[in-house]
């Protein structure tokens, strides 16, 4: 009966020690799995983050160039208004606003569509991201309104035509021979300088609709980075303890047994 003792204690004090070793394993284990779950976390965050200040940026350049364009557009149809009537007469002021029209608006258009491609791309990432993210239930969240970018999109067509538009009947203006057509011409003129103005104002509001969506994403991302980073670490903390006392455990267990068998040997 007393070798059945011993080997039995023996065994025990075995077991003990293993699950020491493994509570030692799944400690180190526990913190390397929630360091890898924060660089997985992070790298997916980090997309979003960059796609943040792409636009951002983006925004910010098209935001300066609308404003150019504005300020432009309603400096020529002021500039028209005053001697648009007396056409024959302002025909060089006139040509000299059409050449300045053809140098800078046309082109500063097409460079608000050049830097909001780079924008589109990078919320379509974001968009990409968020998907992706938001199958997790804590995680889930609204995405950018890439739609609305496209709707700005969809506008430059009819701004290049109605920029063509303007310089082509300002040229006409300027080469007229007579007053006949000056009011009419105009008139026509300044509806097209409106037009352009008014959707100019729509391309803005809408890039700042989409803008003010990804930075108030940026800050819900924040929020939600630091708490998951949080849960990880929390996790990881509570199977320490957890681990930890299984070992205090075993160890009890292992000074128990080892006593008994000792005493035992002394006693034999």
């Amino acid at each position: 009966m007393r070798i059945l003792e011993k080997i039995v204690r023996f065994g025990v004090i075995a077991l003990g020690v293993l699950f020491i070793c493994v509570s030692v394993v799944g400690i180190f284990g526990a913190w390397f799995v929630s360091r890898k779950a924060s660089d997985v976390a992070l790298k997916g965050f980090g997309v979003i983050e960059i796609g943040v200040g792409v636009v951002d940026a983006g925004v910010g350049r098209v935001d300066d160039l609308i404003a150019t364009s504005r300020t432009e557009v309603r400096q020529a149809a002021e500039t028209i208004s005053t001697v648009g009537a007396q056409a024959v007469s302002n025909s060089p002021v006139l040509n000299a606003l059409n050449e300045r029209l053809e140098t800078s608006l046309a082109p500063r258009i097409a460079q608000i569509r050049d830097n909001l491609a780079p924008v589109r791309v990078a919320v379509a990432k974001v968009d990409n991201a968020v998907s992706f993210m938001s199958s997790f239930p804590m995680l889930a969240e609204r995405a950018p309104r890439l739609a609305t970018l496209d709707e700005s999109f969809d506008r430059f067509e009819a701004l290049s035509a109605d920029a063509t538009q303007l310089r082509s009947t300002l040229r006409e203006l300027a080469n007229a021979r007579t007053t006949d057509i000056a009011p009419q011409t105009v008139a026509t003129l300044n509806g097209l300088a409106e037009r352009i103005d008014n959707r100019l104002g729509q391309v803005h509001a809408k890039v700042q609709s989409v803008r003010a969506d990804v930075d108030a994403l940026k800050v819900r991302i924040e929020k939600k980075k630091s708490r998951l980073l949080f849960v990880f670490d929390l996790i990881a903390l509570l199977m320490t303890l957890m681990l930890a006392w299984v070992i205090y455990t075993q160890i009890v267990v292992i000074q128990h047994h080892w006593v008994r068998v000792r005493r035992k040997k002394v006693e034999s």
